[in-house]
């Protein structure tokens, strides 16, 4: 084979894959995924600073990945978080039992692989974060939707699911829902 000959990786990808998306071309107008921000709220000026603040007090700690806090992640952060979720919700807890992910997917894999096996139950709402629903399907996980009003998973629903998973037996492993600020639909469970 000559550098000219493109290498055909066909061969070498898993059977089954879905077809490829269709090629990206841009935001559309109205863009109700992921979570975005009005671009003409960020407070860029203040985001710059702060960043600066930070680059000019630790930057030195960059070349270590950050890893001087350790796994969890910044312990200033946990430490700070801690104390707000003592003050705030009454919950007491160390920085030692604060993880800091990169994100709410590396949650949710960290929760999956522990929690969840093939063929198990969880319940979900029926409209959610995209997400979460591809991280259980990969998982071959049955879940259960559960209708959402404006206030958020609707307590009557999901107590019927509840009750008709007990009898035939299933136990859900956990309900997701995400209560505030509800992705995509923005409710506030109340």
């Amino acid at each position: 084979m000559d550098a000219s000959t493109p290498l055909d990786f066909a061969s070498l990808l898993a059977p089954n894959l879905p077809q490829p998306t269709a090629k990206w071309n841009g935001f559309a107008t109205y863009n109700f995924i992921g979570g975005h921000n009005d671009a003409d709220q960020l407070p860029l000026e203040a985001l710059i600073k702060a960043a600066n603040d930070v680059l000019t007090r630790e930057g030195r700690s960059l070349a270590t990945y950050g890893l001087s806090s350790g796994p969890l992640g910044y312990r200033p952060l946990r430490e700070f978080l801690a104390g707000k979720l003592e003050r705030t919700a009454g919950i007491a807890c160390d920085a030692d039992e604060i993880l800091i992910t990169s994100g709410s997917l590396q949650a949710l894999d960290l929760v999956n692989g522990i929690l969840l096996t093939r063929g198990d139950t969880i319940v979900i709402e029926q409209a959610t974060y995209q997400g979460a629903l591809t991280r259980l399907q990969r998982l071959g996980v049955h879940a259960v939707g559960i209708p959402l009003d404006d206030d958020g998973m609707r307590m009557d629903a999901l107590a019927a699911a509840l009750d008709d998973l007990k009898r035939r037996g299933v136990r859900p492993k956990y309900i997701y829902t995400v209560p505030t600020v509800q992705n995509p639909t923005g409710t506030i469970l109340s």
